[in-house]
């Protein structure tokens, strides 16, 4: 859009130094379900669901893991600046990404007021990552407490989210809130501890949360698989992201638009053979029952 004569007057006389100015960084949640072969042979690999964490070698939390993130400055889009990031940062270059939440806490980075754009990437296990370490995602979630009033409602749950690996285990406690008065509702997210660096385990449940509601409409779980899988592989890693398990009718009905089958098969692992399926690029979440 072409500005008009009288916005250029304005702009040759106007000055942001009278409006403090926030901090801002991009922080990137790079998740990935991992294959981890079982030592019998007559059995289906396990499937994780994993997280990439960094550990910060500077102040503030040094010593503590965080995930990939980097200040932006003014020559470069937010989406290029996470690019630039985990290129440079992890060695990421191919990934599914989307723009999760802006975090703005006052008291979220002890240096300043900085703000925080975060997003969600998705890879596969092919993709070697440098400079951190993967860690498998278990969370557990309590009994939501709810109190009925005239109004509405409030709602309060304790979430914990686990992140291990063979030589770290990541604690963390969250407190979920909804409040419903009338037509509106409000829901927060407080940290009642962690061992992540700044408010980084909010971003990873952000994150988990937008995954496992997209894959129900989207095909969202695509971006973590392989090329090709099996049916078995496609329903375990749907199993895994929504932590339920599926009956097999409902699931073949729910997918059998979004994939076709291959001429290929997967043999010699000690069962049966199976064939490989890819995605169907004519896919469209109208297909979806």
């Amino acid at each position: 859009m072409d500005l008009s004569s009288e916005d250029k007057s304005f702009l040759e006389l106007y000055s942001d130094s009278i409006y403090e100015k926030p901090s801002l960084t991009v922080d990137s949640v790079i998740l990935r379900i991992f294959n981890e072969e079982s030592t019998n042979y007559r059995k289906l690999s396990s499937k994780k669901l994993q997280v990439f964490l960094l550990k910060r070698n500077w102040s503030p939390f040094v010593g503590y893991y965080a995930l990939p993130g980097t200040f932006v400055d003014l020559n470069h889009e937010l989406n290029e600046t996470m690019k630039m990031c985990v290129k440079n940062k992890v060695n990421l270059e191919n990934f599914y990404y989307e723009q999760l939440f802006t975090f703005g806490d006052k008291s979220r980075d002890p240096r300043t007021r900085v703000l925080s754009v975060s997003y969600m990437l998705l890879t596969h296990q092919n993709s070697v990552l440098k400079n951190g370490e993967w860690f498998d995602i278990e969370v557990r979630k309590e009994k939501a407490i709810r109190i009925v009033n005239p109004d509405g409602y409030t709602q309060s749950q304790m979430v914990f989210v686990t992140l291990k690996n063979k030589t770290e285990t990541i604690e963390n406690k969250l407190k979920i809130s909804l409040k419903k008065e009338n037509l509106q509702e409000t829901k927060s997210i407080d940290i009642e501890s962690s061992s992540l660096a700044f408010d980084h385990i909010k971003m990873i449940f952000f994150a988990l949360e937008r995954l496992k509601n997209k894959i129900e409409y989207t095909d969202i779980i695509f971006n973590l698989l392989s090329p090709t899988f099996t049916l078995t592989e496609l329903k375990l890693s749907y199993e895994l992201v929504l932590d339920e398990k599926l009956l097999d009718a409902n699931f073949r009905r729910k997918t059998s638009k979004m994939v076709e089958a291959t001429n290929s098969f997967v043999t010699g692992k000690g069962h049966r053979s199976s064939q490989l399926f890819k995605l169907n690029p004519n896919w469209n979440s109208t297909n979806l029952d």
